[in-house]
């Protein structure tokens, strides 16, 4: 396999994000996308000059010449998405959440192995540089041992990216159906990041509110690492008459990871709400500033697409991998679950029967 054409199925407003990282990669190129709004999928082939389009993702599916897709669907399609893609002999590069229960995700597993194809379930989280320089600075102990991750999640009606009212329609269906857009859609990112900065969950306890019956927002979940005694914490508020400034969607995330001996903040993510560097560090007598680290939101985005190409190519494993998307996911079921039963819900006791559908 030489230059590795990619077939994007959904043309959302987070697609732009992924052309651009895909643009930055000399060993792809996207060969053809896929939306069933033909308008939406001929301004995109258009604007990004794009080969060929399609209104039917198993159409585009059927042309020999894709080697990889990227999956771009909400969550509820993902699972019919993926199945089709793995027979068909399609690399898969999955929009997360994985899906919305552990069957179908154990469905999808089961077919993306018998077909022997990379899947890479892509969040960009992992990869942003901020959290990827933070998890080197545990793991040679800058911190000492970690003993706890707080994180602060604030989102606005107004600021960053213009998004049309019908593009949130799907996450409002997902809501209803008690997935909320923020605790679970947009949560596996911060379950992703806490997984990977300090290790598996044991168990998780929440309450997730919402101020206006649609946004599940204020929310507070709180959970139990698995190895050694380290806890997490994790704060929503929708500031819904705060402008959040920010290049992308109106929300922002900071993040403090305290360990026996030192502190490491991120005082970033999405948005531009704390100025100064992307990350402090307290070593117990000073503080310390890096400045030069890439904060752009959009640095995830590239590293995740270079990471599953790398691994297409048989350069890398991919991260996250289809086993390890699965762990987060059943973070975010047991969060969800938590707070509907008013418990904490330990994450190997969650039975399939208990996730929404």
């Amino acid at each position: 396999m030489n230059k590795i054409n990619v077939g994007i199925i959904g043309c959302g407003r987070i697609s732009t994000l992924h052309y651009n990282a895909y643009s930055k990669i000399d060993d792809a190129t996207i060969y053809a996308v896929c939306d069933k709004d033909e308008k939406t999928v001929k301004a995109k082939q258009k604007e990004w000059e794009i080969p060929l389009y399609f209104t039917d993702y198993k159409e585009m599916l059927k042309d020999p010449k894709i080697d990889t897709v990227e999956i771009l669907s909400p969550q509820g399609l993902h699972k019919e998405m993926v199945i089709s893609a793995a027979r068909a002999g399609k690399h898969i590069n999955l929009q997360k959440p994985m899906t919305i229960d552990l069957s179908s995700a154990d469905e999808m597993l089961y077919e993306v192995k018998k077909a022997g194809i990379v899947f890479q379930v892509n969040d960009n989280y992992v990869f942003y540089p901020p959290i990827v320089f933070a998890k080197k600075m545990i793991d040679r102990g800058d911190i000492g041992t970690p003993q706890s991750i707080r994180i602060k999640m604030i989102s606005g009606n107004s600021g960053g990216w213009n998004v049309p009212m019908n593009a949130w329609m799907w996450r409002l269906k997902e809501t209803k159906s008690g997935r909320g857009m923020q605790t679970f859609d947009h949560g596996h990112h911060l379950w992703a990041l806490s997984w990977y900065l300090l290790g598996e969950f044991e168990k998780v306890y929440s309450w997730i509110d919402s101020i206006d019956g649609i946004i599940d927002s204020p929310a507070l979940i709180m959970w139990k690492y698995r190895e050694g005694i380290k806890y997490g914490i994790c704060e929503y508020v929708h500031c819904y008459e705060m402008n959040i400034p920010s290049d992308y969607y109106a929300n922002d995330e900071w993040i403090e990871i305290t360990g026996s001996k030192g502190i490491i903040q991120i005082n970033r993510c999405t948005g531009k709400i704390k100025e100064g560097p992307a990350i402090s560090y307290f070593n117990g007598n000073t503080w310390k500033y890096f400045s030069n680290i890439e904060s752009d939101w959009s640095s995830g985005f590239n590293a995740a697409v270079s990471n599953f190409i790398d691994a297409v190519k048989g350069r890398t494993k991919p991260f996250l991998s289809g086993e390890q998307a699965n762990e987060v996911l059943r973070i975010d079921l047991a969060i969800s679950e938590s707070a509907r039963l008013g418990k904490e819900i330990f994450i190997d006791a969650l039975d399939k029967k208990s996730a929404h559908t």
